[in-house]
């Protein structure tokens, strides 16, 4: 990687620095020849008036090679331009005038044309003015010492660019390295089970998003694993109370302690499905993270399903005094969903709303439908739920503990379950604290009216 990645640099300095000589070379040609032309064309601009009426009096340029011409064209030229030494150039880049002899007749180059002043005659050009000195000697040193010159010191600074970005890349290369290097060492040792390894973040922005994510890879692996060693530490303690209980039950009535009547067996049967509840709350959490949850949806009356429920908990709530206030819909109202996992849900939220309502207060349960979605609210009169737990609450093996509480029972999986099952559903599952004391917790379930 780092070769390629040097290389890239290189390949990237060396195609900058050929198109900076090329870009280069042509701004330097074309400021020479500007500059060049503009001379030509303030000083030839008293020499314009007599070759445009000589060009129209012999409709061409027929006999301007006389000596006669030449000395009247003199005779016209002010006293600063008595030795301009006039070259006079046709259409096709051939001399036709020039005071050097050597140079009658030579064809001159188009960089050289560009240099001259074009004589205009009706509005198009018929001949160019150029000084015989620029000829002779400037225009000779541009197409060989200007311009061999100029190519020199271009190359000369397209290999000092070069070298500089040699060295440039090599230190970019192992500037971007350093960190993707100990980046990939830490990932390694993160997964060899170091989670507490941080990588240090870099002041540029893509590495530091990078290590950012790294280390929020870290942190959230190290807190799962942790959640899991409190889980795995809970559930045996969860499992061997209810365990413990009916192995002594059981051999309380071996033992002939206890009679094997109703209130022994009622009491093996709460055991028990105590145990089956935790097994099931496990067997859900984990279809869910594998994503095989599938609910089988029914209609169901949701006034008369809510009352039952409520009905049935009763009992429950009467342990503390506490009144269930339900607001039912007007009218009946067919929602599409899992009774059995439903039931689930209202059952941990009531049991949840129980657990933090003091005695005789109210749990009230409204229900209200909107042209789109069926809405549950649960709502109690106790402490409420801290802001910056709102979220939290409904995170797997989290479970609210007030000051005055002992550990709260059970795994602390009903909320993630419920949100689980509801989302499952198509639904949404939150929390908020009401103004006046108190938190709600509340069920959005789609619903369609053409469907009732």
């Amino acid at each position: 990687m780092r070769t390629r990645l040097l290389l890239s640099y290189s390949a990237v300095v060396l195609v900058s620095l050929i198109v900076g000589f090329l870009v280069a070379w042509v701004l330097v040609r074309n400021t020479v020849v500007d500059l060049m032309h503009q001379i030509q064309l303030e000083e030839a601009k008293a020499f314009q008036s007599y070759f445009q009426n000589y060009y129209k009096e012999h409709n061409g340029w027929h006999g301007i090679d006389d000596p006669e011409a030449y000395a009247m064209m003199n005779e016209l030229a002010p006293k600063e331009l008595k030795h301009y030494d006039l070259a006079l150039i046709d259409t096709e880049a051939v001399i036709i005038m020039v005071e050097n002899p050597a140079n009658m007749g030579k064809k001159v180059s188009q960089v050289t044309l560009q240099t001259a002043a074009p004589i205009l005659v009706d509005g198009r050009i018929v001949g160019y003015l150029l000084s015989g000195n620029f000829i002779d000697r400037i225009l000779i040193s541009l197409g060989t010492g200007v311009s061999d010159r100029a190519i020199v010191a271009i190359v000369r600074s397209l290999t000092i660019g070069l070298l500089v970005g040699f060295l440039m890349s090599t230190f970019m290369t192992k500037a971007i390295l350093r960190p993707i290097v100990t980046t990939i060492a830490a990932t390694k040792r993160i997964s060899q089970g170091d989670l507490s390894l941080r990588v240090p973040l870099e002041p540029y922005r893509d590495m530091s998003e990078l290590g950012r994510a790294v280390n929020e890879m870290a942190a959230d692996l190290e807190k799962s694993q942790e959640n899991q060693r409190l889980f795995l530490m809970d559930i045996a303690h969860d499992l061997r109370t209810p365990l413990s209980v009916q192995k002594a039950t059981i051999e309380a009535f071996e033992d002939g302690i206890y009679e094997f009547n109703e209130a022994g067996v009622h009491q093996l049967k709460q055991q028990n499905t105590q145990l089956i509840r935790m097994v099931e709350d496990l067997r859900l959490l984990t279809l869910t993270d594998l994503g095989e949850f599938s609910p089988r949806k029914v209609s169901v009356e949701i006034n008369t399903y809510l009352e039952e429920i409520l009905q049935d908990f009763a009992n429950v709530f009467a342990k503390k005094a506490i009144t269930i206030n339900f607001i039912p819909l007007s009218d009946e109202c067919l929602v599409v969903f899992d009774p059995h996992l439903m039931t689930r849900v209202f059952e941990n939220l009531l049991q949840n709303a129980f657990q933090h309502s003091p005695e005789n207060s109210t749990v009230d349960v409204r229900l209200r439908c909107f042209i789109n979605r069926v809405v549950v609210m649960i709502r109690d009169h106790g402490p409420g739920i801290p802001k910056d737990k709102l979220e939290t609450i409904f995170e797997r093996y989290y479970r609210v503990r007030q000051d005055d509480q002992a550990s709260p029972e059970g795994l602390g999986l009903g909320l993630t379950i419920s949100k689980r099952i509801v989302e499952g559903h198509g639904g949404k599952l939150y929390a908020h604290n009401c103004k006046d004391g108190g938190a709600e917790f509340v069920i959005e379930l789609p619903y369609s009216s053409l469907g009732t």
